[in-house]
C-alpha cells in the first residue's frame, strides 16, 4: 500500500465520531422521554384500576372502603373503616412507577365508597399524577368509572 491511499484521515474520523455521538445523544434523550411518558401513562391506569378495586371491595365486604392518599410520600392505601389495609401503592423513585407528585383532589385526600358501591361526598373528583415531563389527570365519577385526560384539560 502506498502512502496516501486508502484509510481515513484524523479529521474524517473526528467528524464521523462527532456525528455518531450527536445521534446517540439525541436518541438517548428521546428514549428517556418516551420511558417517562410511558411511566406516567401506566401510573394513571393503575390509579384508575385501584379506584375500581376500592369500589369492588366496598361492595364485596359490604362496608365503606377508602383509597386514602399520603401525598408527601407519593403513595396511597386502600383500607376499610376498621383499618384493614387491602392494598398499599407507592410511586416513589424506588418503585416500578416512579412519580414526582400525586395530587388526590377529593376532600381529605381520600375517596370512600359505601357498601352499595357509591362514592361518598361529591359526585366525583380527580387524581393528578405527575412525572418529570408529563402529567395526567384521572377523572373519577360516583360509580368509579374513570377516564384519563391531559392535566391541561384535553383528552
Amino acid at each position: 500500500m502506498r502512502v496516501g491511499e486508502g484509510g481515513f484521515t484524523l479529521i474524517e474520523m473526528l467528524i464521523a465520531i462527532s456525528i455518531l455521538s450527536l445521534v446517540l445523544l439525541v436518541g438517548s434523550e428521546s428514549i428517556t422521554t418516551l420511558r417517562e411518558r410511558t411511566v406516567v401513562d401506566r401510573a394513571a391506569a393503575v390509579v384508575g384500576s385501584d379506584v375500581a378495586l376500592t369500589r369492588g371491595l366496598a361492595i364485596r365486604t359490604r362496608s365503606n372502603v377508602s383509597l386514602a392518599a399520603n401525598e408527601p410520600a407519593i403513595s396511597y392505601e386502600i383500607r376499610d373503616r376498621a383499618g384493614t389495609v387491602f392494598q398499599n401503592r407507592e410511586f416513589t423513585p424506588d418503585s416500578d412507577l416512579p412519580l414526582t407528585r400525586l395530587d388526590v383532589r377529593f376532600t381529605g385526600d381520600s375517596l370512600t365508597f359505601n357498601s352499595r358501591g357509591l362514592l361518598l361526598g361529591a359526585g366525583g373528583g380527580e387524581i393528578d399524577v405527575f412525572g418529570r415531563t408529563k402529567s395526567l389527570r384521572v377523572v373519577v365519577n360516583a360509580l368509579a368509572r374513570y377516564r384519563t385526560v391531559d392535566s391541561a384539560g384535553g383528552s
